[in-house]
């Protein structure tokens, strides 16, 4: 069988046996793909020191033999290695979160160029050090919008009129969408609210081309506000914890570290950011 070629980028690597290592990876016209690399471990020419989370490789493999199991990679070419995001933890953590949206978002064997576009661009601009709170925050929009979960961010979704600069507003995550203090009135208290400069710089976010995003100026406020409400949007949507915001809530939103992802965790967590799904 002859050797296929490709891409992509390596979000998760993990032993196995002695000698192995499976490895998933996003590629622009396979997909979420695992593969198993044989004798990875003791590779000391096809495989070293480039197996390694948020790698961008190439990479060499033989399909599997029936519709479903495990690719298996032959070789591998290392083509940006984003040591960056392996040494600095406060990159780690925002790559970390990246890649695994990027796994729960995502389904084997169905490609998204879009999506490998857009987080080949996030991990890129990560380790050339750009703001890391920006970068979550832009990637967390557009990949909503690329599988199919675009916030609704230009309206009142209960009286429908168009957002505007007196009005206060709350966002739901059980719906991606706003209601207007008007439409809100005895829900406040248990809801996510969003200033009218953060509702507009993510609706312009979500009108701008990658690579026009570095143009946008957000505060602290507005990217803090921001990162709740996209990340419990998502947790409403997977009906999952996102174990890596554990790790990049502290470090990004200046708040204490999540407790134990236990229910009572859970409870006192939307207890403190006013969500309530």
């Amino acid at each position: 069988m002859n050797l296929g070629s490709t891409c992509g980028i390596v979000l998760r690597v993990v032993d196995y046996g002695e000698a192995d290592k499976l490895v998933t990876l996003y590629c622009p016209d396979l997909g979420r793909v695992t593969g198993i690399a044989k004798g990875a471990k003791k590779s000391k020419r096809r495989f070293v020191n480039k197996l390694e989370e948020f790698s961008l490789l190439r990479f060499f493999y033989r399909p599997p033999r029936g519709p479903v199991g495990l690719l298996l990679i032959s070789e591998a070419e290392l083509l940006a290695a984003h040591l960056s995001l392996r040494s600095d933890f406060r990159r780690y953590a925002a790559a970390m979160y990246l890649g695994e949206l990027t796994l729960r978002f995502t389904r084997d064997n169905d490609p998204d160029q879009r999506l490998y576009i857009l987080l080949k661009w996030a991990l890129a601009a990560l380790n050339q050090g750009k703001a890391q709170q920006q970068i979550v925050t832009l990637f967390h929009l557009h990949l909503l919008e690329t599988v199919g979960y675009r916030p609704e961010l230009n309206r009142c979704a209960a009286c429908h009129q168009s957002v505007q600069a007196q009005r206060r507003y709350i966002f739901l995550p059980g719906s991606g969408s706003l209601l207007c203090d008007t439409c809100s009135l005895g829900r406040a208290s248990h809801a996510l609210h969003l200033s009218v400069q953060t509702i507009r710089l993510l609706a312009s976010a979500q009108s701008f081309e990658l690579d026009r995003l570095y143009r946008l100026r957000f505060s602290q406020q507005a990217l803090g506000e921001a990162m709740m409400a996209l990340h419990h949007f998502s947790l409403h949507l997977l009906q999952q914890d996102v174990h890596s915001w554990r790790l990049l809530r502290p470090l990004m939103l200046d708040l204490p570290p999540c407790p134990d992802p236990s229910h009572s965790g859970r409870r006192d967590e939307k207890e403190r950011t006013g969500w309530n799904s």
